[in-house]
Parts: C-alpha cells; structure tokens; sequence
C-alpha cells in the first residue's frame, strides 16, 4: 500500500500525554490496494494517541460506511462501519509489525502513518458472509442448498451392508438381542 502523507502523525514533537487527531476515509483509501474486499467507503476516524516516554497508546474509533459486493446477488449496498481498536507503539532497535496489537518503531522514527492501520480495522469488520439488506431477513429454511433423492438413501443402505468386519461383527450382536 502506497502511503498516504495525510494520515501521517508527527510523534517526534509531541509532548508527552494525550492527543487527538481526526482523519476523514473516502474511496481512496480503497484505490490503491489490489483484490480489496471493499469496493468504497467513507467515514471519520478519531485516534487518541498518548503518548509515554517508553510507548505511544493509540486509541482508534472509526465511524463510517463501506460498500461491498453481495454474495447472494453480487449487488453492491453500504454497510455500516463502528470499530474501536487499540493499537501499542513501542520504541525499538527496528521496525516490526508482525503482531495485530504491537507495532515496534526505530527509535529515531519521527511520524507514525495510520493509513495502513484504518484500512486493515475495516477490511476485519467486513463479515464473513457479505449478504444485501434485502436478503438478510429471508429465512435459511427457505433456501434448499441440499438436493436428495430416493436412489441415493437406497445406494447409502447397500454401502452400509459393505462395511469392515469388526463392525459387521456388533451388528450380528445388535440383531440378536432382538
């Protein structure tokens, strides 16, 4: 992902304790990311940065709308968008980010960019099964995703009969006590 220079927070002047920032998200956060899950969306994010001598706290709160493609219709509809995260920044010998919760900077790191960290907190809010509006209320019983026939019961029944010994061994037991 190519940064973006306006979510980009200067940490070497701050003064220790609490800062807030607001950045507002559109469609081109979205733009320069490949197979993105979310096709676009806009919204506001309020971060909360504290900063300490030996760590930076970073408080995220995200409100906004992204759009994304129905599984059922492939019809695109805005879904609601509200996340809280946190995110700890902590001062290192070199950048390291491969935990979600911990991002490790080099001590002579002057600006921390957020973009990267707003896109992946919604791009993890997208649910699982993207399902329009329209089709939410309709009941899973509706939809018949199962196909059986009589044929395939009885073709089950003759493979049970083909079983390994030792099972066919119990059944003999089982149809004795009747």
């Amino acid at each position: 992902m190519k940064e973006n220079r306006q979510y980009k927070i200067d940490i070497y002047g701050l003064k220790l304790g609490v800062h807030e920032f607001d950045f507002v998200f559109d469609k081109k956060l979205f733009e320069n990311v490949e197979d993105s899950v979310i096709e676009s969306g806009h919204g506001q994010c309020t971060i909360v940065l504290d900063k300490k001598e030996t760590l930076i706290s970073i408080d995220f709160k995200i409100i906004g709308v992204i759009e994304l493609i129905c599984d059922r219709s492939l019809e695109s509809f805005d879904y609601p968008i509200e996340i809280k995260d946190n995110l700890i920044v902590k001062y290192g010998e070199e950048f390291d980010d491969s935990r979600d919760d911990l991002l490790i900077i080099p001590n002579t790191q002057e600006s921390i960019n957020v973009e990267s960290n707003i896109y992946e907190y919604l791009t993890l809010a997208v649910p699982m099964k993207k399902v329009h509006p329209d089709f939410q209320d309709e009941e899973e019983e509706q939809i018949a995703l199962v196909y059986s026939s009589q044929d395939e019961e009885t073709d089950n029944e003759e493979d049970n009969d083909v079983v390994d010994p030792r099972w066919a061994a119990l059944k003999n037991i089982k149809d004795l006590k009747k």
